[in-house]
């Protein structure tokens, strides 16, 4: 019985410049040459004979006789069999006859048109890798996902299905990988340009000739935040922290957050979100490095990163420079175990002594 899926068998362009028997399920090793051009298709108007397919086929093998009869050697020198349903039927008087035919699916010279789902999956996470590494301090999310996609995508190249999601997820997950580097790179310097500038090093080389020598070494570089420590500590949402420079930083009371979708850490009782301004009234560039931590009820807060939020992307800390006179506002989400103890320790840069906001009574 015919499958009603497949092409009934016969003879068939197998795209590869030849003929080739299909037998109803899957193709055989049975080859004959192409039928001649329109225009020489009145003086070759026989199909190769059983001897000639005999030459071609694998040791000698050639389709069963029943198959000759009904598929090569038809004399219908008057053309009454119907049009198309035999490619080596004779047209009436040396007339040229076009016939259709369908190469089945998947035979030989055809391509794989299926979904290839390790290539999809591989470029979703590729994706999501390069995001990640591409935000300071969350890099490691990004560091974990691009490994991942790039393996999946080198398998998913020798796998069926189309090949364009796998090359892709492998194309992004190589320009993460150096994108993120170089963020990393930036995000370095700049902290080690700020220790710099604010004596941290020149603090420990003197500490160091100091422990060498046995002499105490003058110390001609004093922590700009050494006078605000009183000032830094027992602020109330909503207030705002001054430091000696002119830079200030204000942090405003929580509100309730609905992460998205596309949230990650939202893991406690309530998930809550605090607004941060940053204002530069100094007369030099405040590079934001935000490390900010949140207690609640004496159990570690955790930060969520939402890139799907409403408004926009939360969670992510500034990273561009701050001019003078200029501000930059940004929010932070984090899940807490509760909303009525809250603590939370934060400043500009490593630069700043860092201030502590809270509901918490004194």
């Amino acid at each position: 019985m015919t499958d009603p899926v497949n092409p009934p068998a016969g003879w068939y362009d197998d795209g590869r410049g030849a003929l080739r028997y299909w037998d109803g399920t899957q193709w055989t090793e049975h080859t004959a040459p192409l039928a001649p051009a329109a225009d020489q298709a009145a003086t070759a108007a026989y199909p190769p004979s059983p001897a000639d397919l005999t030459a071609t086929a694998p040791y000698g093998a050639v389709p069963p006789a029943d198959q000759y009869a009904t598929q090569q050697f038809g004399t219908d020198p008057y053309g009454t069999r119907a049009a198309g349903t035999d490619p080596y039927a004779i047209a009436p008087y040396g007339t040229t006859t076009t016939t259709t035919t369908t190469r089945p699916a998947g035979g030989p010279g055809g391509e794989s048109t299926g979904a290839n789902v390790v290539g999809i999956i591989a470029l979703v996470i590729a994706v999501v890798g390069f995001v990640f590494a591409c935000i300071p301090f969350v890099q490691v999310v990004g560091w974990i996902l691009l490994p991942i996609a790039f393996v999946l995508s080198i398998v998913g190249l020798f796998l069926k299905g189309r090949k364009w999601p796998a090359i892709t997820a492998l194309i992004v997950s190589v320009v993460g990988a150096i994108a993120g580097a170089i963020v990393a790179a930036v995000v370095a310097w700049g902290i080690f340009g700020q220790l710099v500038d604010s004596g941290v090093i020149q603090d420990e080389i003197r500490e160091t000739i100091e422990d060498e020598l046995g002499t105490p070494v003058p110390n001609e570089s004093p922590d700009p935040g050494d006078d605000d420590e009183a000032t830094a500590n027992g602020l109330a949402f909503g207030e705002t922290m001054e430091w000696s420079d002119g830079v200030t930083m204000t942090v405003s009371e929580p509100e309730p957050f609905s992460a998205s979708d596309l949230s990650a850490g939202s893991d406690q009782a309530e998930d809550l979100v605090f607004t941060l301004t940053i204002v530069n009234d100094s007369t030099e560039n405040v590079q934001p490095i935000v490390v900010s931590t949140l207690s609640s009820g004496g159990t570690e807060a955790t930060r969520i990163i939402d890139v799907g939020a409403e408004g926009g992307q939360v969670g992510i800390p500034p990273t561009t420079p701050i001019q003078p006179g200029e501000s930059i506002t940004w929010q932070e989400a984090w899940s807490v175990a509760d909303p009525d103890s809250l603590t939370m320790s934060t400043s500009p840069s490593f630069v700043y002594e860092a201030a502590t906001f809270t509901n918490v009574s004194q």
